[in-house]
This record gives structure tokens, sequence and C-alpha cells, in this order.
């Protein structure tokens, strides 16, 4: 429950605007009033100096992304590049209309939006006065985002979801003089929605029910927008939008023709693009100066009226100009695709290839391997950068990339309608895979992995499902039917990429990048790049760092399970004090011994632990724990061996202070023996490479290397040494994140290492 609740806080999608007003359709609600009451991420513990949070760079250094100038921007901002809020000057004229914008976290729209309003028609621009503003401004210690609520005429807000952020702002919206408009934020700015008659405030009648809410025939049409499954009515809202406005036209009424109103302006909004946005400050202006005409005549002052009037007459809305909800993009195709199996029979054709050849594009080889990137919509539609970046960047890595760009909340959809695997192809056959009625096997087409670069859960997206646990079902059914590595790389859009360099990932960020992935059952997450000033910039390590972890596992499946090196890691901390397995309420002796042998089964080797009756998780946790003592480090990797051989000779000799189960023929190892070596930081370096030994000492200065190292100042770890195909082999571990590899580790190696490969090893955090 608490995930569910959680996503539908994160929500970034139309649904939770209809989802969060007072007037749900009937059969779609989402859970009880106490469940909806509390939706805030509570501030973190983390102070967040305002001048960190969106720090300024000259947009003349973005020449692209993927730059090595990009890549080296860590501290050289420029604090005096202030961004300017406004289009225009408020000159006193009593009719000019205050219109605040408020982006929430996506800054890097500020200047789309801008742009927006100075494109407006010329009878209306005159009177228009708008304001663009961030989450940043928000908190801002100046009181100019303050100031220009206050004064405001129309307010327009979008992906507003931290706490503190929503509680300024809902001080402030009842100063607001016409229309609020608020798309996509927290529920509690959700209810101050306002158009004319309409609103989405809950109000309760006396039989305890609301008395808001669209009539009884507009909730009969929402509820025919959505299929059986409960996990795609999230998508029948967007299904919803696209017609909704226009079906609301036959509906008498005033609540149905303001109802209408609102929803055309977020038609716009959501279709999104410089057209759209200017086109919904025009219908949101025209309406207000509608209303503001209605008054003047009840007021008497004809000329203005009639001036107001004839300006309206003169003006017609432009239409909606539509890009696809879901569709598949790349740099050298025109258009967008409209399903998998037509962009894949594109990219394999000597059209793309010549193409690319034109334009001095390099394309991966026709047999790479494919890679389904799920893409935000709104980055697309708004021509962010990194998009295209992206995509050129896993083609020059030797991925083929199918990029399908969503609203946020149809990832399941893709996965379950679109995509396919050869696992699922071959279960299908046997008759061990029932696929879903909705897969379209004309428009599909086979993956070797998914990256989710949304950072949401896979079922519902930011809006989570309407049903407890639901999502989390149906997410494991998908993965597990394809069965290919399902990661999240994603840039931060919440942080700077110089906070997040000194910082790491913070607060809700963490939430939407590490949390909700973990709980749809994502192997991986990587952080892509993040803001730079009010752009967002991928980070070129990053995009190799995802790209070569990508390389790893679909390798990995193509090599049989005999042939696979596992590295099993036991917690123990605090180290070198005998914590080796030692997680709170759980088994782990036993817990390693079922997964050795689960492994066994699958056809790994494991040496003859699976095999020996002897074996003993129990024995393998207390030999890691001796070779983790102090004193026994202080000897050195040669004298671990025989110190383990010393406590199984005191469990024969009946020694309570040690496990009995080392009385056991062999000690319970089932042959295993340590696997170590004495080594300085250059050796090491030589070993790992410079960049690798640098995030070691880096993460274990020297100040810290007391215990845990030999007597000569020497590190114990596993060796790197050839096996018995000839191929190199690096056993260790890690000593704390972010550093991969450390010293305070050992591990012990079934017997005949050159033939097994399944090492058991100390994490000492």
């Amino acid at each position: 429950m608490a995930a569910n609740i959680s996503w539908r806080l994160l929500s970034l999608t139309s649904t939770l605007i209809i989802l969060s007003g007072a007037w749900v359709a009937d059969g779609f609600t989402i859970g009880s009033s106490k469940q909806q009451r509390r939706l805030l991420l509570r501030p973190s513990n983390i102070p967040i100096p305002h001048d960190d949070r969106k720090r300024r760079i000259p947009i003349s250094r973005l020449h692209s992304t993927l730059t090595p100038e990009t890549e080296a921007i860590t501290t050289s901002f420029n604090d005096n590049d202030d961004i300017e809020h406004d289009n225009g000057k408020d000159d006193g004229n009593k009719d000019t209309v205050n219109i605040v914008l408020t982006t929430g976290f996506e800054s890097f729209n500020r200047d789309l939006y801008q742009k927006a309003g100075q494109l407006l028609p010329p009878q209306l621009s005159s009177y228009i006065h708008l304001q663009v503003f961030c989450d940043s401004d928000i908190r801002s210690s100046s009181s100019e985002f303050a100031t220009a609520v206050q004064n405001a005429d129309l307010f327009i807000g979008s992906l507003i979801f931290d706490y503190d952020d929503v509680m300024a702002v809902s001080e402030l919206l009842p100063h607001v003089k016409g229309p609020r408009l608020l798309f996509e934020c927290a529920t509690e700015l959700m209810a101050f929605n306002k158009v004319g008659s309409f609103n989405m405030e809950a109000k309760q009648d006396g039989s305890g029910s609301s008395s808001d809410g669209p009539p009884p025939a507009i909730k009969a049409i929402l509820n025919k927008f959505s299929s059986g499954k409960e996990e795609d009515k999230i998508n029948g809202y967007l299904k919803m939008l696209k017609v909704g406005p226009d079906l609301l036209k036959f509906i008498p009424g005033e609540k149905a023709s303001d109802l209408r109103c609102w929803l055309e302006a977020y038609r716009y909004w959501n279709q999104g693009g410089l057209n759209n946005v200017k086109a919904m400050l025009q219908l949101v202006v025209q309406r207000y100066l509608t209303e503001q005409q209605q008054q003047h005549q009840q007021g008497g002052t004809v000329d203005e009226a009639k001036k107001q009037s004839e300006l309206l007459e003169s003006l017609t809305l432009p239409e909606l100009e539509v890009t696809p909800d879901i569709g598949l993009l790349h740099p050298l195709l025109d258009g967008y695709a409209s399903h998998p199996k037509s962009y894949m029979e594109w990219r394999l054709s000597p059209t793309a290839a010549n193409q690319a050849k034109q334009q001095n594009f390099k394309l991966a080889p026709n047999n790479s391997p494919r890679i389904a990137l799920l893409l935000y919509r709104k980055h697309v539609i708004t021509n962010q950068r990194y998009i295209q970046d992206l995509i050129q960047y896993f083609e020059s890595e030797g991925f083929i990339p199918v990029p399908v760009f969503i609203n946020g909340v149809e990832a399941h959809t893709i996965v379950r309608d679109w995509l396919t695997s050869t696992h699922e192809i071959e279960g299908v056959s046997t008759g061990t895979i029932v696929r879903d009625s909705t897969y379209k096997s004309n428009e599909a087409t086979c993956v070797d992995a998914i990256v989710s670069t949304i950072g949401f859960p896979l079922v519902g997206g930011p809006a989570g499902s309407m049903e407890a646990g639901r999502n989390v079902d149906v997410a494991a059914a998908l993965l597990e039917s394809m069965d290919v590595p399902y990661i999240v790389a994603s840039p931060l859009l919440l942080q700077s990429i110089p906070m997040w360099q000194s910082n790491g990932v913070l607060g809700l960020q963490s939430v939407v990048l590490y949390s909700l992935p973990e709980l749809d059952g994502a192997i991986d997450t990587v952080v892509l790049g993040g803001l730079v000033g009010d752009k967002i910039a991928l980070i070129p390590e990053r995009v190799r760092k995802v790209c070569s972890r990508l390389r790893g596992w679909v390798n990995l499946r193509k090599t049989p399970p005999a042939d696979r090196k596992i590295s099993v890691m036991l917690y123990g901390f605090p180290p070198n004090v005998g914590a080796v397995g030692t997680a709170a309420l759980l088994d782990v002796p036993n817990s390693l011994e079922q997964l050795l042998k689960r492994l066994h089964e699958e056809g790994y080797n494991v040496g003859d632990f699976a095999t020996d009756p002897d074996a003993s998780g129990q024995s393998l946790v207390a030999a890691l724990a001796t070779c983790s003592e102090n004193s026994v480090i202080a000897g050195g990797s040669d004298k671990m061996q025989s110190a383990i051989e010393q406590r199984m000779e005191r469990a024969r000799n009946g020694d309570e202070t040690v496990p009995e189960t080392l009385a056991k023929p062999g000690g319970g190892l089932a042959g295993a023996t340590v696997l170590g070596k004495d080594m300085n930081f250059d050796e090491l370096e030589k070993m790992l490479g410079k960049y690798m030994a640098k995030k070691v000492r880096k993460s274990w200065p020297e100040k810290e290397r007391g215990p845990g190292m030999n007597m000569k100042g020497e590190m114990v770890i596993g060796p790197r040494g050839p096996d018995q195909n000839g191929a190199q082999r690096v056993i260790s571990g890690c000593r704390r994140c972010p550093t991969p590899i450390g010293g305070k580790f050992r591990q012990i190696q079934p017997k005949n290492p050159c033939r097994t490969n399944v090492g058991i090893n100390m994490l000492g955090i």
C-alpha cells in the first residue's frame, strides 16, 4: 500500500488530474479518502542551499550534451546568468492580464514557455504580462514569485510535488483572481483547479457525498475509456483527453462548458510543443477576457465591453498539433514510426544505411543486440537534445536502439503488446508461456534488453496503480515472461550535475530513480546526466557505463550457466569483528546453502558443495568470519587457510566457541579453500588500471587503512590470474560504495578453483 501511495504522489501524467479531482468516475477510484489524504514527500533532512539547486551555466557551453565540455562541467558556473521571468512589462494598465506559469521541476522548458507567450497574436500580446517560474523560484529567498502569484489574474502550474513548494503555492493560490489550471501536481494543489463554475474542490453535501463534479452524463462518458484490465485504466484517461472536449460540446450546462475549457487547455498542454502551448495561453486568455467582458456589460462599461468583444471575435483558436501518444523515433528517421516492427524494417533497410552514410552517422551492425529504450514523450515533443544524443550514442556503442516514446503510464503496454524476446518466443512455442490477448504479433519486435529512461514504475508509470499491489504483480509477470535485463537509466531532473557530483542523488530524486524501479524488478539504475542551468545534459562516462553494463548482461545471457562466474556477497558490518553473515532476523547460513544448491540445479558450477552431504552454509560463514579477524589478516593471505584448519581442529576437539559444523569431514566446506593474495596499491593499479585504482584510493584513504591490512601494510584480496581456459578472471569484492574494489575483503573459493566459478565473499561496508 505504501508503494501504491508513493507512486500516486509522484504523478507526472494526466491520470492524477482526473484521479485527484473530486469527480473521479464510478469504478475508477483509487482507495479511501484516508489513503489519498497525505501524498506529499516530507522535506529531506539534508539542507540544500538555493544557489546549489540550479546553478547557472552559459548556454553557449552546451553545444552538445556529448562533448568534453559537458563532461568537464563541475564548478565553472556563472551565478550572474540570471533568468528573465517576464516576456513583457506591466505598464500599469488595468486591462493587463497578469499570467503566472510555473514549470515545476521542468525548468528546462522555461525558454519554450516564454517564447510561446511572445508569439501570441498582437491583439492579445498588448494585454499579456507573462511570468515564468520553476521550482527553485518557489523556494527562493526572493519574494518575486509570491508577489507575482498574489497579483495574478491567471495561474498555470505543473509538476509541483516538493512538500515545501506545495505548501507555499497552496497559500498563494486563493489570491489568483481568475482561472487556475494545475496539471500533474500533488493532490493538494489539484484541488485548486478552477475555470468558471468548474472546480476540483471536494465539498460534502448533507448526505455526506460530494456535491461537486460533473453531471452523470459526463461520468458515463468517462467510464467508456478503459479496457477491462485494471492496469490499463490509467491509460484510458489519456484516451479520454483526446475526445473528451469534443464530446462535452453535446452536454448542456455551464459546468460542462467550463469543464470542456479546462480539458481543452490540458489537451493543448499535454500535446506540448511551442505552438500548442501558445494556443493554450490564447485559449485561457480569451476565456478570461470573455468573463471580464460579461462583467463590464453588467457594470455598464459599454465601450470597454465593445472593444473586448471585437478583439475576441477577430481571433481564431489554432488547431491542435497532434503528436502520437506512442511512437518510435531516430535521428535519421523522418517523422515517427507507428510500431516497433515497421521501425525495425526501416532500421535494417538499405535506406537507413544510405542515410547514415550520407550524414556520416555511425550505425551498429544489423546483427547487433537490440535494446528497447522507453523515452518520455514530453521530452521528445519539446525537442530535448539528449534524446537524439542518447540514441546516437547507443548506435556508436554497437547496439540497435528501439526508442519508444510514451506519456509515462503506458510502459507496461509497450512491454506486453509490442516487445518480445527469445525466451518468450521459445516459451510460447513449447506452451510454457501464454501471451496476453493484447499482444500484437504484426507490430512487435524481439529485443535483448529494456532500458527505461522514464525513471518510474513499469505499470502505471508515475501514477502507479489504482489497486494496491496490482502493479507489482503485473510487472513481475511481464518481466518474467520476457526474461531480459530491465534497467532504469535517466538524467536527473531535480538536481544539477555539480550538486549530484558533490552530494549524490538526494530526496525525491532518489525515490524516483532507485526506490520505485526496484519494486518493479529493475536490476540496475544508472544516472545518465542532469541539469546544467535549465538544460538537460548527458555525461558521456555515464552513458558508456550503462552501455557497458548492458553489453555484459547481454553477453552473460549468451554464456552457458556452467561458464558464468558468480560472486556471492555476504553482509559483514562492522568489518573485522566477526559480524559476517549476521543480517538481522535472517538465516544467512541456510540461505547461502540453499542458494548454492539452487545454482547447481540450474547448471552453475559450484564444485562439490551441492553433492557433498557434509557441506554446510554455517561452515562457509564461519570460515569467512575467521579470515576477517584482524589477527588473521595481519598474517597475510598465506596464513588464512591454516587459521581455518585450526578452527576445524578445535571443533573436532569439542571447542564450543567455534561452530560445530567445522567438525564435519572437510570442515563442512566441501573442499573449499581460501584464495587470496597480498597486494599493495601499486600492484592493485597494475591489475585494475589507473581509473579504478584511483577510485579505490579515494574511497579508502591511507588514514583509514589500519585494520584490514597485513603486517606489511598490504591489502589481502582475490588475485587476478588465468583460469582453466586461459581467460583473465578477477575475484574481488566491495569495501563500500561507490568503490567497486577495496581492501576489507576475503573470499572462500570452492574446491578446484580453476574449474569452479562461484566464490563466497565477505563485504565490509
